[in-house]
This record gives structure tokens, C-alpha cells and sequence, in this order.
């Protein structure tokens, strides 16, 4: 099954592909559009690939202390996207995700940028529990 990850934020959307029979994801590119202008890129990016399926990033509790505003914000954005694809859209923890992707670029020289980077590791995660 072909999968794309999302890394969601206020200013940039990362995307990665994964696949379930290779357990690989890799980096796609970044959104910089925001609204309806990003769902559209999003759902032809789906189209495009011949995506079967989304992996989205949602923090989760760290702690005793969830971060329930920025939850609400990326379920918001599920929730339009959900407006205009059929797709199954599963949620991913992407606690430390920028971190490891700032790792992968100055520890191991990672060329793509830092958000799609993230979305890769959010959809390797999914991939590496299914």
C-alpha cells in the first residue's frame, strides 16, 4: 500500500512516501502554500502517486503535559482534508521528529529539507509498528 506522510505545520507541510510491502519511506518536498490552496497540493500529490492511504503527524502527551492546542490544529486540518479525499488517514506521535530530522542533515548530510525529513520519519514510525 502506498502511503503519504505529513508533517503539518502553521507555515510548512512536510510530505514523504512510504510503501507497507518495503517498510522504506523517503522524503518528498514541502507545502509552503497554506488553507485550501495546501489541501488542493496535497490531494494532487495523492492523485499523482496513486496514494492509497495518509500517515499524519500528531504530538502527543510529553509528560503529564499534552500540547492539546497544537493537537487541536492538526485535527482541524484532518478534518478538511478529510473533506476532500476518501482515503483512510491514520495518526502518527511525531514527538522529536524535527530533532531527528535536524540530526539526519548535520550528523548524516541529508539533503531534503527539514519538514519533509520529519514526514519521512513520522511514516518510517508507522511503518516500522505495522
Amino acid at each position: 500500500m502506498r502511503l503519504l506522510g505529513i508533517d503539518y505545520g502553521k507555515k510548512k507541510i512536510g510530505l514523504a512516501f512510504g510503501d507497507t510491502e518495503t517498510k522504506i519511506a523517503v522524503p518528498l518536498f514541502v507545502v509552503r502554500a497554506q488553507g485550501d490552496n495546501a489541501i488542493r497540493e496535497i490531494v494532487e500529490t495523492l492523485r499523482k502517486e496513486e496514494m492509497e492511504g495518509i500517515v499524519i503527524g500528531i504530538p502527543s502527551a510529553v509528560g503529564s503535559h499534552p500540547n492539546e492546542k497544537q493537537i487541536a490544529i492538526v485535527r482541524a486540518f484532518i478534518d478538511k482534508l478529510k473533506k476532500h479525499t476518501e482515503l483512510p488517514i491514520e495518526e502518527e506521535d511525531e514527538s522529536f521528529t524535527t530533532a531527528e530530522s535536524r540530526r539526519l542533515m548535520s550528523e548524516e548530510g541529508a539533503e531534503a529539507e527539514e519538514d519533509a525529513l520529519a514526514a519521512m520519519i513520522i511514516l518510517q514510525s508507522y511503518l516500522n509498528r505495522s
